[in-house]
């Protein structure tokens, strides 16, 4: 079987990456606002006993909630502002609400910016590596995290062209136009992250992330079903590419220990992330 050399290509090119230190208190991408426009504003509250007594009530209250949705939880305790949304006026429900419908590089942001701010950029990593027998401990450098962003929604975007059309509807298409995914996609589904189920992973950031099919009009959101006759090929694709162009932070630290390189990634896990072992 032939392959096709050029399977996706972006909608227009979007910013060189920085690194955490250099962008700032600004969003990757940014919050619209009524009349359209991207505000990127981020500002947190200090970490104090009384946040970690608020914080620890809500883990109480929700236990059955899965991470990504007390990440959300966390950020609308701590954040003080978020895109156009001044969060002192608001309820937690409202802002818990805004955070879902953020994109996920924006939130994953804010989280990172949030652990700088009360924790320090010195983040502890012990992880193994392919090519040793023991576990390799490092200091990884939160400030040095390199950031993926966009002026524009359409920035964010890229095209993708399927080895293996599919039929949708009806319609065979033969290509997707890919947008950032939204941290509602994380909230439904315990199925990202560490001991998931890892082809059902892949089928959630694979679908959140499909924006509209060529040959169907308008925005369109894809059943499990749909996907199901998708080729490995362009599934392994997809994912892979889906994890390159992923806008915000990058979640892990790249390096190299007595001349090999490695890439490590970075636990997110809340205890992990604001606990002692952390610091």
């Amino acid at each position: 079987m032939e392959e096709k050399q050029q399977a996706a290509t972006p909608e227009s090119e979007a910013k060189e990456p920085q690194t955490v230190q250099q962008r700032g208190a600004v969003l990757p991408l940014g919050i619209t606002d009524a009349t359209g426009n991207l505000h990127r504003d981020l500002a947190v509250r200090r970490w104090r006993m009384k946040e970690e007594r608020e914080l620890g009530e809500l883990r109480d209250k929700h236990k059955d909630a899965n991470l990504a949705t007390y990440v959300a939880m966390v950020l609308a305790t701590m954040c003080t502002r978020l895109g156009p949304h001044d969060f002192s006026k608001m309820k937690f429900e409202e802002r818990c609400l805004i955070l879902s419908q953020m994109f996920m590089g924006d939130v994953f942001y804010a989280y990172v910016w949030l652990r700088i701010n009360c924790l320090g950029n010195v983040f502890p990593i012990e992880f193994q590596p392919g090519w040793s027998n023991k576990p390799l401990k490092i200091k990884a450098d939160l400030w040095s995290v390199v950031v993926k962003s966009a002026e524009t929604f359409d920035e964010a975007c890229w095209r993708y062209e399927l080895n293996d059309p599919i039929e949708i509807r009806g319609t065979e298409v033969k290509a997707f136009k890919m947008a950032p995914q939204r941290w509602a996609s994380m909230e439904q589904h315990d199925a990202v992250g560490a001991g998931a189920n890892q082809g059902l992973a892949k089928l959630i950031i694979i679908k959140s992330s499909i924006h509209e099919c060529e040959g169907i009009d308008g925005q369109i959101i894809l059943t499990d079903d749909e996907l199901d006759e998708m080729s490995k090929l362009d599934l392994e694709r997809l994912t892979t590419l889906c994890d390159e162009k992923v806008l915000g932070p990058q979640m892990a630290v790249e390096g190299e220990h007595k001349g090999r390189p490695f890439r490590a990634p970075i636990d997110w896990g809340y205890d992990n992330f604001f606990g002692i072992s952390s610091v």
